[in-house]
């Protein structure tokens, strides 16, 4: 016994050694505990403002957090991060699968509090860059919307916010289809794709200047003729790599009239999990045509079920012009072998501009817990809710181009792509090519893919799918980085093409000690993680071969915070997802939130339906399951005088569902599973 006690005695000093020996190291990042981490006196002297976190359970976020109000603050934090040898992270609105805005020790450094805005009906890049904006800037209305115009601004602003004060000028600027998004951060940094993008291009085509501060402290003006390196890889080549962002300048376009259309359809047999794909992949054949004529498609496809909403702009946001392009659509697919055209449900409306379409059908297509979530994950949009991101999301993407939709074996794809094995499986795609995203030239860093792609679509279930089948078919595409696997194969390719060793080469110019590390990013197998700590690699990778990067993944982030998609109140949905579509016996499944639903149905009520009990129109949210979420709330009305078909049946008060609510609220459709968006 004496011997094995002498044996644990040698072993936890040598293990002492070794941690010292880690934490001595130039090479690695030092963390709380090591000899040389800042005293609490050190980090209230040089960052007041910065707070230190508590911890949560099993999260791990950075051990201080800073948000930021000024380029003097931002200026600071990496001071002393570069002094004392701390790891950095940067939190604008947590948009990223990949958690690569977050850290288990350092400094956090949040960008949600830079804001100030200004419309500028001018714009040539100089080497000065625009005048500086900050919070005191408010935005001075238009009286009449220009041809071209511009927009400056903190990066603090979401898509919400930013097209809340464009609305009295009468302009948009594009963003994602979630509100609480910000524009310049990740989103814009990465690509961004948008309902929007197959007339004006993705989020990464807007910019036409940054203001960045780089490794080195210094505040740089990122457009074509100042660092315009910096600005090509800014856009694309990832955000937290390059630098703080603390303003943009984005292209500001004229409002336009809108239109929308919504189509729910599922088997005939909710048992029967294989006809469905036969009619997602004619649908598939579609997407180019109108994508070309500047509609984009939102959709999801369940194992026995599909939702596709489309988005029209300008001359083709009408009511009219969209039931004229989908009404034959529609049809088909109702006639499909399996497929239920009893239970279709189609609705469309148009709007007078962008803001009063957003505000109806981004903002408001969301229940009160749901949108809860969105606003935790997505932007500070709730008072005293700090940005917080939110972990490491499982999924897969990728991107496809025509000719992969209208494979004769993309039926049999989709079928193989739809995750196994576990909870919650959906295929999510955006439908977003065309034009305003083709026309483009190298003048981004986005991986090339998207140049040539008609839709991208991410793969979502409780694990970790795998985007295997759709890599087979276009081995040639990629994926996009910010809803894509941390493992997968060939990342470097896969997220930036034959853009990645231009990018390699900004970042040793601009980086070259990795102050900003993210993985997957530019270079990061140049740094590895070592426990809790980020060290240097053994050996600085210069080349690497072919065939062993086909295979290699990023290395492993520090990040520890994987996200259980059914645990309840974790995952940024905690509540069912699916609308109520209605079987051929009557009964409803799945109540859904969606605020356009109080548009007209394109297609009659079938005949022997039921009247809708207790006096529900067409549209209106399912009565509150019991015990659970409010399904109750008014659908907004949708302004511009949409008119209303026959009424369709809603679930009787006694909601007859085919299967009983579980006690808690949430909805188990389908019989047997609880349909989840992350």
């Amino acid at each position: 016994m004496k011997s094995f006690n002498n044996l644990v005695a040698v072993v936890t000093i040598l293990a002492q050694l070794c941690s010292h020996t880690i934490a001595a190291s130039p090479d690695c990042k030092v963390i709380p505990g090591d000899s040389k981490w800042p005293t609490p006196e050190e980090w209230k002297e040089k960052l007041p403002t910065a707070q230190k976190q508590a911890e949560k359970g099993s999260m791990k976020h950075a051990t201080y957090r800073i948000d930021v109000k000024t380029v003097d603050e931002v200026k600071a934090a990496l001071e002393f991060v570069k002094k004392h040898n701390i790891r950095l992270s940067i939190l604008n609105s947590g948009h990223d699968f990949l958690g690569r805005n977050d850290a288990p020790n350092g400094l956090v450094i949040v960008t949600t509090a830079l804001k100030g805005m200004k419309i500028l009906t001018d714009f040539k890049p100089t080497a000065e860059g625009v005048p500086a904006v900050n919070t005191s800037t408010k935005v001075v209305p238009l009286s009449s919307a220009p041809a071209e115009s511009w927009l400056t601004f903190g990066v603090g602003y979401n898509t919400g916010e930013l097209n809340e004060h464009l609305r009295s000028s009468k302009l948009m600027t594009l963003g994602a289809a979630h509100e609480g998004v910000s524009v310049a951060g990740g989103w814009g940094q990465t690509g961004g794709h948008s309902p929007l993008s197959p007339r004006y291009g993705l989020g990464a085509d807007q910019f036409v200047e940054f203001k960045v501060i780089t490794a080195d402290g210094k505040l740089r003006v990122a457009n074509a003729v100042s660092e315009p390196d910096l600005f090509w890889a800014l856009r694309g080549g990832g955000g937290g790599s390059w630098g703080v962002v603390v303003e943009a300048t984005v292209k500001a376009f004229p409002s336009p009239r809108m239109a929308s259309s919504m189509l729910l359809i599922n088997t005939t047999d909710f048992k029967d999990t294989k006809s469905v794909y036969k009619a997602a992949a004619w649908l598939h054949t579609k997407f180019p045509e109108f994508a070309d004529q500047g509609m984009g498609m939102y959709y999801d496809i369940y194992p026995n079920a599909m939702t596709v909403v489309t988005v029209s702009s300008g001359e083709e946001g009408t009511k009219k012009w969209v039931d004229e392009k989908w009404r034959p659509v529609v049809e088909r697919l109702g006639g499909f072998p399996g497929m239920d055209n009893k239970t279709m449900q189609y609705s469309s409306g148009s709007d007078p501009d962008f803001y009063t379409w957003f505000e109806k059908l981004i903002v408001n297509r969301y229940p009160p817990w749901v949108l809860s979530g969105l606003k935790k994950r997505h932007g500070p949009g709730m008072e005293m809710m700090a940005t917080q991101s939110t972990g490491i999301r499982g999924g897969d993407s990728w991107l496809l181009g025509k000719e992969h939709l209208n494979s004769p074996k993309f039926a049999q794809v989709l079928e193989d792509s739809m995750p196994k094995d576990m909870a919650n499986p959906q295929l999510r795609g955006q439908g977003i090519g065309g034009p305003g995203i083709h026309k483009r030239g190298n003048d981004t860093s986005v991986v090339p893919a998207w140049r040539k792609a008609y839709t991208h679509i991410i793969h979502l279930g409780s694990k970790d799918p795998v985007a295997s089948a759709m890599r087979t078919l276009a081995p040639e595409m990629g994926a996009y980085l910010n809803e894509a696997s941390r493992f997968t194969p060939g990342w470097r390719t896969v997220f930036w093409g034959s853009n990645y060793d231009r990018l390699s080469s900004i970042k040793k110019k601009y980086d070259p000690e990795h102050l900003f590390w993210v993985t997957p990013g530019i270079n990061a197998e140049d740094w590895n993680v070592s426990g809790d700590r980020v060290c240097r690699s053994a050996a600085t990778v210069t080349k690497v071969d072919a065939k062993a990067a086909a295979l290699e993944v990023a290395p492993k982030g520090d990040n520890i915070n994987v996200v259980d998609a059914t645990a309840p109140g974790i995952d940024e949905y905690p509540g069912p997802e699916f609308m109520w579509l209605r079987a051929g016996d009557g009964s409803w499944l799945n109540p859904r939130y969606f605020g356009m639903s109080s548009w007209n149905n394109l297609l009659p009520r079938p005949s022997n339906s039921p009247e809708p009990a207790g006096g529900h129109s067409h549209g209106a949210p399912a009565p509150e399951p019991s015990g659970g979420h409010s399904h109750g709330a008014p659908a907004p009305q949708p302004s511009g005088g949409h008119s209303h078909a026959a009424p369709t049946p809603e679930p009787a008060a006694g909601h007859s569902h085919a299967a009983k609510e579980p006690a808690s609220g949430h909805s188990h459709g389908r019989r047997d599973r609880a349909w989840r968006r992350y």
